[in-house]
């Protein structure tokens, strides 16, 4: 049974498409979606359910790796609720329409989900600028204290790699190409942030708690700014989840990396899904 219901299109609250935030087209990218807050519906109880077991892991479980934040890596592994969510097939087509592809699931287990504690008891509630490896994030709201002080969303308007430049110079980024979203409980916010800037505002009063859901394109799984070494920051286990990359890698992005050149390029389909297994088993006894 789904845990869904469709949201309407005046549902919206904003929206940006990926040219207008960055200033300029963008070839590696799964679609034009910028950045879009929607009243999600999604089942409240089943929200709740999520809440409880995130604090009740939090000691245990949510540890302070990088970025200034304080959160569950892999949380689905630990709360099956946030498994059911992710996995939902009307919430999938929902976010799939407002990206204008087909999306899906994360496949690594280890940042599929995460949930996060931001507010001055968890450092000072600050998410640190950076530009995502995951191609597309949804932000789902918790828990909001009433009041809060900060915590919105913050989103530079400009070419990542520059505005990354200036943090890193420890110069504060124009305040004319900021963008900040505010968030709300009942609506998340979908975000392609692979290579646009954003970050968290400092919360100097309050807290909130958020389910991060990360999502690829189905058909460019290959769009992916991940590197083994951002992954390994994220996780709490060794070694196991690099056997999941390289096998995500042979099995799934590049048989869609291929397809998509072939069609790129006009050359048809290049291997049909009857050579590809074989092709890739080939490859792969020679690396």
């Amino acid at each position: 049974m789904s845990v869904v219901d469709y949201t309407p299109r005046h549902d919206v609250r904003l929206s940006f498409s990926r040219e207008a935030i960055l200033g300029h087209e963008s070839a590696w990218q799964v679609s034009d979606l910028g950045a879009t807050q929607f009243r999600h519906q999604y089942d409240p109880e089943l929200l709740a359910v999520i809440k409880r077991k995130a604090l009740a892991l939090k000691n245990k479980l949510a540890h302070q790796k990088h970025l200034d934040l304080t959160f569950i890596t892999g949380a689905d592994r630990f709360i099956p609720e946030i498994s059911e969510l992710m996995n939902d097939a009307k919430r999938l087509d929902m976010l799939s329409s407002f990206a204008g592809t087909k999306l899906e699931p994360y496949p690594l287990s280890i940042v599929g989900s995460t949930v996060t504690f931001m507010g001055p008891q968890d450092g000072d509630g600050t998410v640190d600028w950076h530009c995502d490896g995951v191609p597309v994030t949804e932000l789902i709201p918790l828990d909001i204290s009433d009041p809060i002080v900060g915590g919105e969303l913050e989103i530079y308007m400009d070419n990542c790699e520059a505005g990354k430049a200036k943090v890193n110079r420890h110069e504060a980024l124009p305040e004319s190409q900021i963008l900040r979203v505010p968030h709300r409980m009942e609506y998340s916010t979908l975000g392609h942030f692979l290579g646009v800037l954003h970050r968290t505002a400092p919360i100097r009063f309050g807290h909130r708690l958020t389910l991060v859901l990360n999502l690829r394109s189905q058909e460019r799984p290959f769009v992916d700014d991940n590197r083994i070494f951002y992954l390994a920051a994220d996780t709490d286990q060794q070694s196991d989840w690099v056997n999941d990359v390289v096998k995500d890698v042979w099995e799934n992005q590049l048989p869609a990396y291929r397809r998509f050149e072939a069609m790129r390029t006009g050359q048809g389909s290049t291997v049909d899904a009857v050579q590809a297994p074989k092709v890739i088993e080939r490859e792969k006894e020679l690396t």
